[in-house]
């Protein structure tokens, strides 16, 4: 400070005087009186004019406007999204540098807590721990060209996007092949497939009971109503807990003159959100944003809650419900990886207390609730491991349980009938996956393979059967005062049509197409089915457009939970066959869903995600439609096939010729090499290899749904053709 004051660097009116002249002139120390001491014993006069002092630069005030916040707001964003882009060319490098693969199969869960909500944009949410800084080990999707693939795609991909320069195309080509090119780098990307809660919260010093919790008068009120009139929620995705249980369940935790379970706070959250959710659907704009409001309440507890699940949770009743009640949330919001690992979980605990096998004491009240526990975690299993392309949790020679809800459910008569299906439905899932898409179905003789088909598609042909009877049989009974009722089966009945028909698009896949009949991959009956899927699909939107929540919950259950291969299906036969139709299909199926994206995130990535294939197969038609006149546009051409290829969509190998009788019993010779069939001296790798490509690319492409779209965003684009 003495330097700063001799130097002048203080301003004059700081109150402190300034060395004067001749002492800094002397270059001696001043003590700045007036006259100082060292002109006082030299008898000289003293005076401080500031001589021989460097002018004082006048300093600029620096002001942090609102504007400059912006900029450096735009600056740490635009640093994050390098540092996030470098941290993906860092593991894209080790990936490609690494042969092992982690593979992850019924693993047992292993969440961490979650300290706190940390809403950063370049923090991952969730956990934060010291070894959260190592990156993951990457999941395994079962048997993959695609991964296998992967630096190739990568290489052609950074080398040239086109031969063609993109400055010669048109802006709808630049981007479409700009949109494909975002496609295959989001799918060969490495994905680590964490469990993630967005909305969990730390939890309070006093523990669990500490959560704020929706006003008690309120869910009172709600559980009185549900008990005269039981709603859709615990009719199907919450039928495995009685609303007496459920009531008790709200007891323990509202009324807690001791500590509740884990488990019980999943199970009241869980049951109040799907509550709230379709209560507030119902209710006019004022009541539904509260309703709204204890909705989101209860999401951020379930996702604290599920954050908090112990590696070794015991196996009992009640928790067998929180991890089958948390796996249909993580279904609800698309996390789909969440939901194997609360499900397999669930499907372990379930074989461990014997509920897979015949009771022992058939008296035993509770054999009820057991079977439905059992057979939700077996459905849940089995769905979800055909879209992992991973084997079952439970294996159907392993259960002797029958495959029916129990008698004294409470759930009325024709809603046992619809679960029992559902349960039919999902074994014929768990065996299509074996029998036709596994590593060992692909490695076993192609005629072996059309006989399981043609066994599933007869199995299939009946499920569907059951279910027209079903309609006919609730149309014929149903009562003049039980509206609600008759239109919630007539459209639960109409959702399983989607989805049964989309099995049997999936089970027709694996049976060659037959020579000249337009398309190297697709047989016709595959085609009739995903074109009946899809206009089943749409009836169904078009009964429940007024109502965003039945909505919402029938494409998270029938078109997210398991591939909707149907779409996937008529966008290769586009590719292949430009048929219009097909096309104008694509089309409608898009255009449904828009209605719901402000609602959903996952329907929402669906939706643009499907966008992006329908205006590209506009494109591919017009182009193949300009190839023989235009050169360029066949080497564009050439660009989209790449593309496609490298997501599975493409055909690769000739089509095998095939005759009709191949689907009838007794036709296909089974010598073990089919000399006697009619597939002798024929390349049957070809299609085997093409089946598992394509398999593969449909697993990938729905993968996206659980992936980071926010740096997607393909520009809108005009044609000429209207979709």
């Amino acid at each position: 400070m003495e330097n700063d004051h001799r130097d002048g660097s203080e301003a004059p009116d700081s109150g402190l005087r300034r060395a004067c002249d001749q002492c800094r002139l002397r270059k001696i120390r001043c003590n700045k009186e007036l006259p100082c001491s060292n002109c006082k014993i030299a008898n000289r006069s003293c005076s401080s004019t500031g001589v021989g002092q460097k002018p004082k630069e006048i300093r600029q005030r620096v002001l942090i406007s609102s504007q400059y916040e912006r900029k450096i707001d735009h600056f740490e964003s635009r640093l994050g999204g390098i540092e996030r882009m470098l941290y993906e060319l860092t593991a894209s490098i080790k990936n490609n540098n690494t042969n092992s693969h982690s593979t992850v199969g019924a693993e047992p869960l292993s969440f961490h807590s979650t300290p706190a909500y940390r809403p950063s944009p370049c923090v991952e949410d969730g956990d934060v721990d010291e070894d959260d800084h190592e990156e993951p080990d990457p999941a395994f999707e079962g048997t993959s060209s695609m991964t296998a693939q992967t630096a190739f795609a990568s290489e052609f991909i950074e080398n040239a996007v086109t031969q063609t320069p993109l400055r010669d195309l048109s802006p709808s080509m630049q981007s479409a092949l700009s949109s494909l090119k975002q496609m295959v780098s989001i799918q060969n990307r490495k994905r680590t497939y964490e469990s993630r809660f967005q909305h969990a919260k730390a939890v309070p010093p006093g523990g669990f009971r500490e959560l704020p919790m929706p006003p008690l008068q309120v869910v009172i009120s709600l559980l009185r109503e549900i008990k005269d009139q039981p709603p859709l929620t615990f009719t199907l995705i919450c039928a495995f807990i009685a609303i007496e249980d459920f009531t008790l369940h709200c007891r323990k935790v509202y009324f807690a003159t001791e500590d509740f379970s884990l488990a019980c706070l999943i199970t009241v959250n869980v049951g109040l959100y799907y509550l709230f959710q379709e209560k507030s659907m119902q209710a006019s704009d004022e009541k539904k944003a509260l309703l709204l409001e204890y909705h989101y309440q209860c999401r951020d507890n379930i996702e604290t809650a599920l954050s908090n699940i112990p590696l070794l949770f015991p196996a009992r009743m009640e928790n067998i419900e929180a991890l089958l009640l948390g796996a249909t949330y993580a279904i609800e919001t698309s996390k789909f990886s969440l939901a194997w690992q609360l499900n397999t979980s669930a499907s372990m605990m379930c074989q461990t207390l014997g509920y897979h096998r015949l009771p022992d004491n058939a008296n035993d009240k509770t054999n009820d609730a057991k079977s439905a526990l059992f057979w939700f975690a077996y459905m849940l299993d089995k769905g979800l491991a055909l879209r992992f392309g991973r084997s079952s949790v439970i294996q159907d020679y392993d259960v002797t349980m029958p495959k029916a809800m129990g008698r004294h459910m409470q759930v009325s008569d024709p809603w046992k009938v619809v679960l029992n299906l559902w349960i039919a439905h999902s074994e014929l899932q768990g065996k299509a996956y074996e029998q036709l898409y596994s590593p060992a179905a692909l490695a076993r003789p192609l005629e072996q393979r059309l006989e399981s088909a043609r066994l599933l598609v007869d199995a299939m042909k009946e499920l569907v059967k059951d279910t027209d009877e079903l309609s006919r049989h609730v149309k014929a009974v149903g009562k003049a005062d039980e509206p609600v009722m008759i239109y919630n089966m007539n459209l639960v009945l109409m959702s399983d049509e989607v989805s049964y028909w989309g099995s049997l698009c999936l089970i027709y896949r694996a049976i060659p197409a037959q020579a000249g009949s337009g398309s190297s991959s697709f047989n016709e009956e595959c085609i009739a089915a995903a074109r009946r899927s899809t206009d089943c699909h749409l009836m169904c939107m078009e009964m429940c457009d007024k109502n965003l929540f039945v909505q919402c919950a029938y494409l998270h259950w029938t078109i997210l939970y398991v591939p909707f291969i149907p779409y996937l299906v008529l966008f290769c036969h586009v590719i292949e066959t430009s048929d219009a139709d097909d096309l104008r299909r694509m089309g409608d199926f898009v255009g449904s869903l828009q209605p719901v994206c402000p609602v959903s995130e996952a329907i929402d990535k669906l939706h643009r995600v499907c966008q992006v294939l329908v205006n590209v197969a506009t494109l591919y038609v017009e182009a193949k439609a300009q190839q023989q006149q235009d050169q360029d546009m066949t080497i564009v051409n050439n660009d989209f096939d790449m593309y496609l290829s490298q997501l599975g969509f493409m055909p690769q190998g000739p089509a095998i010729p095939q005759n009709n009788a191949l689907l009838s019993p007794g036709a296909v010779g089974f010598d073990g090499n089919g000399a006697d069939g009619p597939f002798a001296g024929m390349d049957l790798d070809a299609h085997t290899s093409q089946l598992g490509n394509w398999f593969s690319g449909n697993r990938h492409f729905m993968g996206l749904l659980e992936e980071d779209l926010s740096q997607f965003e393909p520009r809108v684009w005009e044609s000429s053709s209207v979709i």
